[in-house]
């Protein structure tokens, strides 16, 4: 072998070495999860932002701070009450920090896009959480939630609403909840609540609405005004029948309703000209009444196993 070639091989050994090296780091890096990069927390507001995690980090610049985390921490008392000088603050998650009421401190954020709390316990919250005007998107999740403050549906801009995991015996939804003028999505999902407000049909933006696992046996008939709404979920209920009006929705072009007492769909269903698929598992529906749906619905998937 010739000096020249030995001294080729070396490179080559070293480079790949490098590269080793190198996979070996981006395979031990913390990886987002795609759960996580699917979050509003993330593409809402000034992207590619440090994510602050500890309080008193973020509190030495607090001009700089547009997203804070704070997961499975408790909130120094001393340090709360200087919250508030994060005014640059857009998205604020909040997890596992021993709270059963949230901080008033936290109403302050003027300029707050989303919030999202999960595995806190909360009782309530409390009317200030209005004040919150920006908000686009709200997550409570592992709650102990009754109910949503009358004022909640003040907040005009709200795109996003998502209860999940509710532990309180009962829950309901505020009689004015139509004023959310702007709600483009509703998910309830494990949340005992046995009716809708009348007014539900008044947030006409809603595009898509996911309820399971709820005591819900009524859709009001004001669903009928939803003109935009293009997916419904309706699983682990207690319906037995849908109101005429909901077959108006000719935007629809996903059903489900899975898991409930339904025998019969009126033959209205043949005017949701868009619907490409109806999920009907789990429903006590007759070989005769699936061959009328097939008939009624020729372009539609249907599911009924």
């Amino acid at each position: 072998m010739t000096p020249g070639a030995a001294h080729t091989i070396s490179r080559l050994s070293f480079f790949k070495g490098i590269l080793l090296m190198l996979f070996v780091f981006v395979a031990y890096l913390p990886v987002r999860s795609q759960a996580d990069a699917k979050s509003p927390f993330y593409s809402t507001g000034i992207m590619d932002v440090p994510v602050y995690s500890d309080l008193k980090t973020a509190l030495k610049d607090p001009e700089k701070v547009y997203k804070c985390q704070f997961l499975n921490t408790t909130f120094d008392p001393k340090l709360l009450p200087k919250i508030t000088k994060l005014r640059s603050l857009q998205c604020l998650q909040i997890s596992s920090n021993g709270i059963t009421e949230l901080p008033l401190e936290f109403t302050g954020f003027r300029g707050l896009l989303f919030f999202s709390s999960s595995k806190n316990e909360l009782l309530s919250l409390p009317k200030e959480f209005a004040a919150l005007q920006n908000l686009l998107y709200v997550e409570l999740n592992d709650t102990k939630l009754r109910s949503l403050p009358s004022t909640f549906p003040e907040l005009d801009r709200l795109h996003s609403l998502q209860i999940q995991n509710c532990k309180a015996d009962t829950f309901r939804l505020p009689i004015n909840m139509g004023e959310l003028s702007a709600l483009e999505e509703l998910v309830l999902f494990h949340v005992s609540i046995d009716s809708l407000p009348v007014s539900f049909g008044n947030m006409k933006k809603l595009k898509s609405v996911y309820i399971a696992g709820t005591r819900l046996k009524v859709i009001p008939s004001s669903i009928g005004s939803l003109v935009h709404l293009q997916s419904l979920v309706l699983d682990d209920c207690q319906l037995t029948q849908l109101p005429k009006s909901l077959f108006k929705l000719k935007n629809l072009w996903y059903l489900s309703l899975k898991n409930n007492h339904i025998a019969h769909i009126s033959d209205y269903i043949c005017y949701l000209s868009n619907l490409a698929e109806l999920d009907l598992s789990g429903n006590p529906i007759s070989e005769q009444e699936r061959a009328i749906l097939h008939a009624l619905l020729p372009g539609c998937k249907i599911i009924f196993n």
